[in-house]
């Protein structure tokens, strides 16, 4: 049986508050917007997934689909997903850079540290480990409410080297199709 990716690209519509769009982290010159870098990379996953005919459902599929957060897990368990990859970008201060792969439970920290070095080889970033969920600014993260869930900072969108890495579409490509050979593997 082929296994069902659940892509849960961050932030967008209904985010936080219904009807209001939550862009998520910005760039330093605020042209550049979270939710826009992680669509990108969940419709290149998309496509590779497709083409190895692989089912895979998106939380959100455009900047105006109502994606709660608090829902995203259970469109996870209606489409009785394998996995889900959750893409987000961190930000600071403009100087903190690399990326970062939070998982919930022991049994998912071996996959969370080859998605996290995969990651890093293909984009060129530094890489901040993994951590678990409570690792997290938040403490709990309500997409990990459907297991197993890898939520992914793919760099720093303050940091200028790690902005410029993340929207290289050589890197976006590279970066993507890493994350599908890991989970796939």
């Amino acid at each position: 049986m082929k296994p069902i990716i659940i892509i849960d690209p961050g932030h967008g519509m209904s985010n936080r508050r219904a009807g209001r769009y939550d862009p998520g982290a910005e760039s330093p010159n605020g042209k550049i917007t979270e939710a826009e870098i992680v669509m990108t990379y969940a419709n290149i996953m998309r496509d590779i997934l497709r083409a190895k005919k692989i089912p895979v459902v998106r939380t959100r599929t455009s900047y105006l689909d109502p994606a709660p957060v608090s829902q995203r897990a259970r469109i996870a368990r209606d489409y009785h997903g394998t996995i889900m990859i959750s893409l987000h970008c961190n930000a600071a201060n403009g100087k903190a850079n690399g990326t970062e792969t939070f998982y919930r439970g022991e049994a998912n920290k071996a996959m969370a540290a080859k998605l996290n070095a995969a990651v890093c080889a293909a984009l060129g970033t530094n890489s901040r480990g993994v951590k678990t969920e409570s690792e997290s600014q938040h403490g709990t993260l309500a997409v990990m409410n459907f297991q197993p869930c890898f939520l992914i900072e793919l760099g720093f969108i303050d940091h200028v080297a790690d902005l410029n890495k993340m929207v290289s579409q050589a890197n976006i490509e590279a970066a993507c199709r890493a994350i599908v050979d890991v989970i796939l593997a």
